[in-house]
Protein backbone atom coordinates (compact mmCIF):
# COMPACT_ATOMS: atom_id res chain seq x y z
CA UNK A 1 0.00 0.00 0.00
CA UNK A 2 1.38 3.49 -1.08
CA UNK A 3 -0.07 6.68 0.35
CA UNK A 4 1.16 8.38 -2.88
CA UNK A 5 -2.50 7.41 -3.88
CA UNK A 6 -1.90 8.01 -7.47
CA UNK A 7 -4.96 9.11 -8.82
CA UNK A 8 -5.47 10.79 -11.84
CA UNK A 9 -3.05 14.18 -11.59
CA UNK A 10 -6.89 16.90 -12.15
CA UNK A 11 -5.57 17.79 -8.42
CA UNK A 12 -2.74 19.52 -9.82
CA UNK A 13 -4.50 22.65 -11.66
CA UNK A 14 -6.15 23.29 -8.25
CA UNK A 15 -3.24 22.62 -5.78
CA UNK A 16 -1.05 25.21 -8.03
CA UNK A 17 -3.88 28.08 -8.29
CA UNK A 18 -4.06 27.60 -4.10
CA UNK A 19 -0.58 27.84 -3.71
CA UNK A 20 0.23 30.68 -5.83
CA UNK A 21 -2.55 32.87 -4.60
CA UNK A 22 -1.86 31.54 -0.76
CA UNK A 23 1.88 32.54 -1.05
CA UNK A 24 2.78 35.76 -0.34
CA UNK A 25 4.17 37.31 -3.22
CA UNK A 26 7.49 38.94 -2.65
CA UNK A 27 8.08 43.17 -2.21
CA UNK A 28 10.94 43.08 -5.15
CA UNK A 29 9.72 41.83 -7.71
CA UNK A 30 8.03 38.53 -9.50
CA UNK A 31 7.61 35.56 -7.22
CA UNK A 32 6.85 34.58 -3.69
CA UNK A 33 8.71 35.37 -0.47
CA UNK A 34 8.44 32.69 1.90
CA UNK A 35 9.77 35.07 4.89
CA UNK A 36 11.23 32.23 6.59
CA UNK A 37 8.04 30.75 7.66
CA UNK A 38 7.78 26.91 7.76
CA UNK A 39 4.38 27.07 5.92
CA UNK A 40 5.44 29.15 2.98
CA UNK A 41 8.88 27.35 2.88
CA UNK A 42 7.07 24.13 2.22
CA UNK A 43 4.67 25.57 0.00
CA UNK A 44 7.58 27.08 -2.45
CA UNK A 45 9.35 24.05 -2.39
CA UNK A 46 5.54 22.07 -3.46
CA UNK A 47 5.23 25.14 -6.42
CA UNK A 48 8.92 23.93 -7.63
CA UNK A 49 8.28 20.05 -6.88
CA UNK A 50 5.47 20.34 -8.99
CA UNK A 51 7.54 22.15 -12.33
CA UNK A 52 5.80 25.61 -11.72
CA UNK A 53 8.92 27.62 -10.20
CA UNK A 54 11.97 27.91 -9.62
CA UNK A 55 13.88 28.00 -5.83
CA UNK A 56 15.51 31.37 -4.83
CA UNK A 57 17.32 32.04 -1.58
CA UNK A 58 13.88 33.92 -0.57
CA UNK A 59 11.65 31.99 -1.92
CA UNK A 60 10.70 30.97 -5.64
CA UNK A 61 10.21 32.69 -9.16
CA UNK A 62 7.66 31.64 -11.31
CA UNK A 63 9.47 29.46 -14.23
CA UNK A 64 9.32 30.47 -17.17
CA UNK A 65 8.10 27.37 -19.08
CA UNK A 66 5.79 26.13 -16.70
CA UNK A 67 5.68 22.37 -16.73
CA UNK A 68 4.28 18.85 -14.70
CA UNK A 69 7.17 16.90 -14.23
CA UNK A 70 6.72 13.11 -15.43
CA UNK A 71 6.91 11.84 -11.71
CA UNK A 72 4.92 13.93 -9.76
CA UNK A 73 5.61 14.75 -6.16
CA UNK A 74 4.18 12.79 -3.13
CA UNK A 75 0.57 13.22 -3.20
CA UNK A 76 0.27 13.42 0.50
CA UNK A 77 3.15 15.71 0.60
CA UNK A 78 1.42 18.04 -1.33
CA UNK A 79 -1.87 17.80 1.04
CA UNK A 80 0.34 18.75 3.99
CA UNK A 81 1.60 21.34 2.12
CA UNK A 82 -1.88 22.66 1.64
CA UNK A 83 -3.23 22.01 5.03
CA UNK A 84 -0.13 23.82 6.24
CA UNK A 85 -0.83 26.96 4.14
CA UNK A 86 -4.27 27.21 4.84
CA UNK A 87 -3.45 26.92 9.08
CA UNK A 88 -0.80 29.88 8.20
CA UNK A 89 -3.39 31.78 6.14
CA UNK A 90 -6.61 31.08 8.79
CA UNK A 91 -8.27 29.40 5.92
CA UNK A 92 -9.49 26.45 8.02
CA UNK A 93 -10.62 26.04 11.29
CA UNK A 94 -10.67 22.84 13.03
CA UNK A 95 -13.91 22.92 15.55
CA UNK A 96 -13.93 20.71 18.64
CA UNK A 97 -16.54 17.88 18.70
CA UNK A 98 -19.69 19.71 19.65
CA UNK A 99 -18.94 22.00 16.62
CA UNK A 100 -17.73 24.72 18.35
CA UNK A 101 -14.95 27.54 17.15
CA UNK A 102 -12.16 28.11 18.87
CA UNK A 103 -11.23 31.57 20.25
CA UNK A 104 -9.61 32.60 17.46
CA UNK A 105 -11.62 32.79 13.92
CA UNK A 106 -11.26 32.61 10.57
CA UNK A 107 -10.33 35.76 8.94
CA UNK A 108 -13.76 35.42 6.67
CA UNK A 109 -15.85 34.70 9.72
CA UNK A 110 -17.31 38.28 11.10
CA UNK A 111 -16.56 39.39 14.18
CA UNK A 112 -19.21 39.33 16.93
CA UNK A 113 -21.13 36.87 14.78
CA UNK A 114 -22.07 33.50 15.92
CA UNK A 115 -19.51 31.47 13.99
CA UNK A 116 -20.57 29.36 10.94
CA UNK A 117 -21.35 26.10 10.91
CA UNK A 118 -19.07 23.52 9.65
CA UNK A 119 -19.02 22.73 6.05
CA UNK A 120 -16.56 19.59 6.36
CA UNK A 121 -18.21 16.90 8.90
CA UNK A 122 -16.64 14.87 11.40
CA UNK A 123 -16.05 11.62 9.93
CA UNK A 124 -13.17 8.54 9.83
CA UNK A 125 -11.71 9.64 13.04
CA UNK A 126 -11.32 13.35 12.60
CA UNK A 127 -13.49 16.27 13.85
CA UNK A 128 -15.23 18.99 12.03
CA UNK A 129 -13.73 21.65 10.01
CA UNK A 130 -14.89 24.93 8.58
CA UNK A 131 -13.33 25.91 5.07
CA UNK A 132 -12.87 28.77 3.37
CA UNK A 133 -13.72 27.75 -0.53
CA UNK A 134 -10.65 27.95 -2.32
CA UNK A 135 -9.51 25.84 0.37
CA UNK A 136 -12.42 23.32 0.16
CA UNK A 137 -12.18 22.57 -3.45
CA UNK A 138 -8.54 22.08 -3.94
CA UNK A 139 -9.85 19.78 -0.61
CA UNK A 140 -11.92 17.85 -2.57
CA UNK A 141 -9.74 17.90 -5.56
CA UNK A 142 -7.37 15.80 -3.33
CA UNK A 143 -9.79 13.68 -2.48
CA UNK A 144 -9.93 14.27 1.58
CA UNK A 145 -13.29 15.88 1.38
CA UNK A 146 -16.21 14.30 -0.34
CA UNK A 147 -19.98 14.66 -0.35
CA UNK A 148 -19.09 17.55 2.75
CA UNK A 149 -17.07 14.95 5.35
CA UNK A 150 -13.55 13.64 5.60
CA UNK A 151 -12.95 10.75 3.48
CA UNK A 152 -10.82 7.64 4.52
CA UNK A 153 -7.53 8.84 2.66
CA UNK A 154 -7.88 11.91 5.04
CA UNK A 155 -7.58 10.46 8.04
CA UNK A 156 -3.73 9.69 8.34
CA UNK A 157 -2.80 12.47 6.28
CA UNK A 158 -4.05 15.14 9.11
CA UNK A 159 -2.40 13.00 11.63
CA UNK A 160 0.68 15.07 10.33
CA UNK A 161 -1.01 18.25 10.82
CA UNK A 162 -3.02 17.12 14.51
CA UNK A 163 -5.07 19.63 14.75
CA UNK A 164 -5.39 20.05 18.77
CA UNK A 165 -8.62 20.98 18.36
CA UNK A 166 -9.56 17.31 18.44
CA UNK A 167 -7.13 16.16 21.40
CA UNK A 168 -5.84 13.30 18.42
CA UNK A 169 -3.71 10.35 20.82
CA UNK A 170 -2.17 8.92 17.37
CA UNK A 171 0.30 7.11 19.43
CA UNK A 172 -2.70 5.31 20.26
CA UNK A 173 -3.75 3.62 17.41
CA UNK A 174 -3.07 0.12 16.34
CA UNK A 175 -1.52 1.47 12.79
CA UNK A 176 0.72 3.60 14.54
CA UNK A 177 2.03 0.95 16.85
CA UNK A 178 2.43 -1.31 13.97
CA UNK A 179 3.82 1.28 11.96
CA UNK A 180 6.57 1.11 14.92
CA UNK A 181 6.94 -2.47 14.64
CA UNK A 182 7.37 -2.55 10.48
CA UNK A 183 9.64 0.19 10.87
CA UNK A 184 12.08 -1.43 13.38
CA UNK A 185 11.96 -4.76 11.76
CA UNK A 186 12.41 -3.46 8.21
CA UNK A 187 15.50 -0.76 9.16
CA UNK A 188 17.79 -0.32 5.72
CA UNK A 189 21.20 -0.80 7.15
CA UNK A 190 22.29 2.50 5.80
CA UNK A 191 19.55 4.34 7.77
CA UNK A 192 20.32 2.55 11.05
CA UNK A 193 24.18 3.05 10.85
CA UNK A 194 23.26 6.56 10.43
CA UNK A 195 21.10 6.87 13.60
CA UNK A 196 23.60 4.97 15.63
CA UNK A 197 25.98 7.52 14.86
CA UNK A 198 23.46 10.27 15.50
CA UNK A 199 23.17 8.90 19.04
CA UNK A 200 26.93 7.82 19.44
CA UNK A 201 28.34 11.12 21.50
CA UNK A 202 31.97 11.07 21.92
CA UNK A 203 34.66 13.15 23.31
CA UNK A 204 35.91 14.02 20.01
CA UNK A 205 32.12 15.36 19.07
CA UNK A 206 32.25 17.33 22.03
CA UNK A 207 36.05 18.70 21.34
CA UNK A 208 35.08 19.21 18.19
CA UNK A 209 31.56 20.89 18.98
CA UNK A 210 33.99 23.78 21.40
CA UNK A 211 36.57 24.08 18.50
CA UNK A 212 33.36 25.40 16.76
CA UNK A 213 31.20 27.22 19.19
CA UNK A 214 34.61 29.34 20.16
CA UNK A 215 35.86 30.10 16.83
CA UNK A 216 31.99 31.26 16.31
CA UNK A 217 33.09 33.47 18.98
CA UNK A 218 35.93 34.83 17.46
CA UNK A 219 34.29 35.35 14.40
CA UNK A 220 31.58 37.29 15.65
CA UNK A 221 34.34 39.80 18.43
CA UNK A 222 36.22 40.15 14.27
CA UNK A 223 32.73 41.66 13.02
CA UNK A 224 31.12 43.31 16.28
CA UNK A 225 34.41 44.39 18.17
CA UNK A 226 36.31 42.56 21.25
CA UNK A 227 33.60 44.22 23.64
CA UNK A 228 30.44 43.06 22.04
CA UNK A 229 28.64 40.83 24.89
CA UNK A 230 28.67 37.55 22.91
CA UNK A 231 27.84 34.54 25.57
CA UNK A 232 28.11 30.73 24.62
CA UNK A 233 28.28 27.76 27.42
CA UNK A 234 31.66 25.59 26.46
CA UNK A 235 30.88 24.06 30.05
CA UNK A 236 31.01 20.14 29.64
CA UNK A 237 27.22 19.90 30.33
CA UNK A 238 26.58 23.19 28.36
CA UNK A 239 28.47 21.04 25.39
CA UNK A 240 26.85 18.15 25.82
CA UNK A 241 23.17 20.01 25.68
CA UNK A 242 24.03 21.52 22.55
CA UNK A 243 25.26 18.87 21.06
CA UNK A 244 22.30 16.46 22.06
CA UNK A 245 19.71 19.50 20.77
CA UNK A 246 21.78 19.35 16.96
CA UNK A 247 21.97 15.67 16.75
CA UNK A 248 17.76 15.52 17.54
CA UNK A 249 17.24 17.73 15.04
CA UNK A 250 19.48 15.77 12.45
CA UNK A 251 17.49 12.51 13.85
CA UNK A 252 13.81 14.08 12.71
CA UNK A 253 15.36 14.90 9.52
CA UNK A 254 16.18 11.76 8.63
CA UNK A 255 12.49 10.87 9.68
CA UNK A 256 11.14 13.75 7.67
CA UNK A 257 13.36 12.86 4.55
CA UNK A 258 12.87 8.79 4.65
CA UNK A 259 10.30 7.67 6.10
CA UNK A 260 6.35 7.62 5.51
CA UNK A 261 2.96 6.41 6.56
CA UNK A 262 2.13 3.63 5.40
CA UNK A 263 4.66 3.04 3.56
CA UNK A 264 7.62 2.86 5.68
CA UNK A 265 11.15 3.56 5.10
CA UNK A 266 11.44 5.19 1.54
CA UNK A 267 14.26 4.48 -0.75
CA UNK A 268 16.47 6.58 -2.25
CA UNK A 269 15.05 7.02 -5.28
CA UNK A 270 11.37 7.30 -3.58
CA UNK A 271 12.59 9.87 -0.96
CA UNK A 272 13.57 11.76 -3.87
CA UNK A 273 8.73 12.81 -4.15
CA UNK A 274 8.65 13.88 -0.87
CA UNK A 275 8.73 17.34 -0.15
CA UNK A 276 10.88 18.88 2.65
CA UNK A 277 8.05 18.86 5.83
CA UNK A 278 9.57 19.75 8.60
CA UNK A 279 7.57 20.48 12.00
CA UNK A 280 5.69 16.88 10.80
CA UNK A 281 4.47 15.81 13.99
CA UNK A 282 3.69 12.17 13.16
CA UNK A 283 7.26 11.42 11.92
CA UNK A 284 8.80 13.02 15.10
CA UNK A 285 6.83 10.88 16.75
CA UNK A 286 7.95 7.73 15.15
CA UNK A 287 11.85 9.09 15.95
CA UNK A 288 10.88 8.90 19.04
CA UNK A 289 9.17 5.67 18.96
CA UNK A 290 11.71 4.12 17.06
CA UNK A 291 14.81 5.40 19.46
CA UNK A 292 13.14 3.95 22.15
CA UNK A 293 12.98 0.74 20.76
CA UNK A 294 16.29 0.81 19.70
CA UNK A 295 18.03 2.84 22.49
CA UNK A 296 15.78 2.71 25.80
CA UNK A 297 17.85 4.67 27.79
CA UNK A 298 18.38 7.51 25.61
CA UNK A 299 15.81 9.04 27.27
CA UNK A 300 17.06 12.66 26.05
CA UNK A 301 17.39 11.71 22.43
CA UNK A 302 13.75 10.29 22.77
CA UNK A 303 11.75 13.07 24.82
CA UNK A 304 14.27 15.98 24.46
CA UNK A 305 16.48 17.88 27.27
CA UNK A 306 17.06 16.24 30.37
CA UNK A 307 15.87 17.99 32.99
CA UNK A 308 18.45 19.03 35.41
Amino acid sequence: MTASNDMSEDWTTDVIRFLSQALPTCDHGDGWDHYFMTAYQIGCDALVALGQAKETDWGAVPSAHPRLPNILPRWDDICVAVLFMAGQNNLVEYRRSDVSAPSSTLGFTVRGAPPAPPNIAASHGLGPARAAPELLQTLVSLNLVANGQWTDVAETVLWRDEPKEWQMNITADPRFVEAVTYAFKTMPEGIRVEIVRLVSITEADLAEKKTQLLTGVENMRAEYGPQANIHTDVTPEGLRRSLEFSRRHDLDWLFFRRWRLPDGWLTSEGAKKTLNIFHDPLAIAMRRAVIARLFPGLSFMIDGPRQN
